[in-house]
């Protein structure tokens, strides 16, 4: 069932709870100040989940772009003296295809790659309640996101929430993709023989050009050189033949080079770089969110396709982990099946989540839930009688596997 937009509010939507706590749903973007992204970073820091495609500096100059959410607004959720306390950036919609009643759906930019909110992590369980509190004042039945981290911290503390509600959580389109960790140092650990060995052969082949080198690259006193030869460098091949790299639209290239900008001040950027001599030839984009990291996006030059660019270059950033600041793990953000799971071992869960905040919602949700199944099972066997899809998994309690403490 395709999403039905519902307008946003032409005026800021406040309200108060207990004296403690004022929740603000406003049009995003909307005015903004040094004040206001200074208090959307701070929270960023003291959140109880990482995610860089959450920072101001990533969703402003994507919202700029053409037909970027173009109806999204600003949830917040701040104490008495101004603090702020939860934050994400929704849309209203009156239906989906988990929910036919009107929630709230986390905005997707162009290119985010993962969804959540923002949650200070000394005050997470007092929140929630507020923002289910504040959801159904709105009558609206749930809150969903599209590529969500399934078995984050975030992922518990909303389950919880559902929990102590008894209302339910939907968990669609269930895959996993990889990432890398300072607990996996070699580089081998997710191949087979017979790829290393590819790899090694890759490499020798290079090196009969020139001297191999890798660095981590930033952007020093606003210098983005290196924002310029990833952009060149993922704008190349496929991409460019297909005109869908960054580079074939200007209003592209500007918004990733504020955005670059915007996370250099921060010390939240660095581009992975292979070179030949002084001439690189992949790049890989990453965006930091404290310990975690983000690979955005990578490029490389096909004219060394027989040098496995790219899959060398994964495979010496995880070697050189140690040399990224502050660095736990890298996540992908790729597709499943991507050349990335033949480098980096680690799995994260990855689905689209509903999470219920009214005793309506929950069945309406569940009730679409039993529908979908049946129709997918009927016309699976129209098709064949062998294995159903099994690529959805749904809960209406938390999972087995993610019990646990929040970390």
């Amino acid at each position: 069932m395709p999403n039905t937009l519902l307008a946003p509010a032409i005026t800021p939507q406040t309200m108060h709870f207990d004296e403690e706590y004022v929740v603000q749903l406003r049009p995003f973007p909307g005015p903004s100040s040094p004040a206001f992204e200074a208090a959307w970073r701070d929270l960023e820091r003291r959140s109880l989940s990482r995610n860089p495609f959450l920072s101001p500096s990533f969703l402003i100059p994507q919202t700029q772009l053409p037909g970027c959410a173009p109806q999204a607004l600003l949830l917040t959720i701040m104490d008495g003296q101004g603090r702020w306390l939860l934050a994400g950036v929704f849309e209203k919609v009156s239906s989906s295809r988990q929910l036919p009643l009107p929630h709230l759906q986390a905005v997707r930019t162009c290119h985010s790659f993962e969804t959540g909110l923002l949650v200070d992590a000394t005050a997470c369980e007092g929140v929630a309640e507020v923002l289910w509190r504040f959801l159904r004042e709105l009558n609206l039945h749930g809150i969903s996101f599209p590529m969500f981290s399934v078995g984050s911290s975030l992922s518990r503390l909303l389950m919880e929430r559902c929990e102590q509600e008894r209302s339910s959580v939907i968990i669609d389109d269930l895959q996993t993709r990889a990432l890398t960790s300072t607990n996996e140092p070699r580089s081998d650990l997710a191949m087979s023989s017979k790829r290393a060995k590819s790899l090694r052969r890759g490499r020798r082949a290079l090196e009969k050009l020139g001297h191999v080198s890798f660095t981590f690259s930033g952007c020093p006193d606003g210098d983005l050189s290196a924002v310029e030869r990833f952009l060149f460098l993922e704008s190349l091949g496929w991409k460019g033949e297909s005109q869908t790299a960054l580079a074939c639209r200007l209003s592209e290239v500007q918004a990733i080079k504020d955005m670059s900008f915007g996370l250099a001040q921060q010390n939240r950027i660095r581009f992975a770089e292979l070179a030949i001599d002084q001439q690189v030839i992949a790049s890989m984009c990453l965006l930091r969110s404290e310990s975690d990291y983000y690979a955005f996006k990578i490029g490389w030059d096909p004219q060394f396709e027989r040098g496995c660019p790219g899959f060398l270059l994964a495979a010496e950033i995880q070697d050189h982990l140690h040399q990224l600041p502050g660095c736990e793990r890298i996540d992908s953000c790729a597709s499943p099946g991507s050349f990335l799971e033949h480098v980096w071992p680690g799995r994260k869960k990855i689905g689209t989540a509903l999470f219920t905040t009214t005793w309506l919602g929950s069945i309406a949700a569940r009730s679409t839930r039993v529908a979908r199944d049946i129709y997918r099972q009927l016309r699976g066997r129209e098709r064949s009688p062998v294995a159903l899809d099994d690529s959805t998994e749904t809960a209406t309690e938390p999972f087995p596997e993610l019990a646990g403490e929040r970390r």
